[in-house]
């Protein structure tokens, strides 16, 4: 995975630094990673830089920012993982990956009956988790 997206990083006329590999791993190891989240695990990196670089990686598809109301979580892109949606805690820190092909399904039958070519598309459900709602 490193090899890839250092390959990505080189082709948009980046480098791999420490500082950018470092933030890719808290996001790899954390994802999707809130922006506290990755700050506190990268407490020699500057909170600027943290934000500066989950930015950079948006903007080379390399990450998504996937929101959570007013706020967002850093996940790898779809280029680097399989395309899947959430199920957000309001109340935890519980994010569920799903993948649910009838919610692919459904998307791509509601744009083309619409006469829509969608680019992306993100389905964010919140609510509360098991151990919440109890």
């Amino acid at each position: 995975m490193d090899e890839e997206i250092k390959n990505v990083l080189k082709q948009q006329g980046f480098t791999a630094t420490k500082t950018r590999l470092a933030v890719l791993r808290s996001i790899l190891s954390l994802q999707p990673a809130s922006m506290n989240q990755l700050i506190t695990s990268l407490p020699r990196v500057d909170r600027a830089t943290v934000y500066r670089t989950v930015d950079l990686f948006v903007d080379l598809g390399i990450a998504k920012k996937v929101s959570t109301g007013f706020k967002f979580r850093a996940e790898l892109g779809d280029s680097f993982q399989e395309h899947h949606h959430h199920l957000t805690c309001l109340r935890g820190e519980t994010v569920i990956d799903v993948h649910t092909p009838e919610i692919e399904y459904a998307i791509e039958q509601t744009a083309n009956n619409n006469g829509f070519r969608p680019i992306r598309h993100d389905l964010e459900i919140t609510g509360y988790c098991a151990n919440c709602a109890a």
